[in-house]
């Protein structure tokens, strides 16, 4: 289990060496990433938004895999335990379905969850390229990247050893700027729903 106070005022942080500290920057790091997406969508800059969805969900998966590192490494063969080892361990972009799979063998199902965060690394990308991309619309967008930033709101149960004040802090900030994002929403569609609805007289 991991526990105890986490300095993650660092530059490197070696996951062999202080495998709680790693966790917890990782999952604050997730945090972090997920409130800038929703601050830069809140902005209209919603490519700028899906790669920060993006990252939030490569972090925290970085998080789950170094927490159940002994887990995973134990149902793999030796050719991916040294891939774990070396690459594995960060989350890379190419391993991530398979690593959602293997997180999956151990009961933690993040798989719709990946396959929504790469959808948003592929529009930051590329935009609205017809032949890249699977969006048709912003609409389609913005509500990957608020069901990324809902599913970074259940994360607490999954990190309990090294939860504290400052992440649940994270946390009810974004929140509030979710609330916020909300409403505004709800502001906007309903001010043009008034204006189509004033152009039938």
């Amino acid at each position: 289990m991991i526990r105890g106070a986490f300095n993650v005022e660092i530059g490197y942080l070696d996951y062999r060496k202080d495998p709680g500290t790693y966790v917890y920057a990782k999952v604050l790091d997730g945090l972090t990433e997920a409130r800038l997406a929703l601050e830069m969508l809140g902005r209209g800059l919603v490519q700028n938004a899906s790669a920060r969805a993006f990252m939030s969900v490569r972090s925290i998966v970085s998080a789950l895999i170094v927490k159940n590192f002994a887990k995973i490494i134990e149902g793999v063969d030796e050719r991916r335990r040294a891939w774990y080892e070396d690459v594995g361990y960060s989350a890379p972009t190419t391993g991530l379905i398979g690593i959602s799979k293997d997180l999956k063998k151990l009961g933690i199902d993040v798989e719709a969850v990946v396959k929504t965060a790469l959808l948003l690394h592929r529009f930051s990308y590329n935009g609205f390229d017809l032949n890249l991309v699977d969006y048709r619309d912003l609409d389609e967008v913005k509500d990957d990247i608020t069901e990324v930033v809902n599913w970074v709101l259940t994360i607490k149960e999954l990190f309990l050893d090294v939860w504290d004040e400052r992440l649940e802090r994270e946390v009810g900030e974004l929140r509030r700027l979710l609330g916020r994002y909300r409403l505004n929403e709800y502001l906007r569609l309903n001010y043009f729903s008034e204006i189509f609805i004033g152009l039938d007289y």
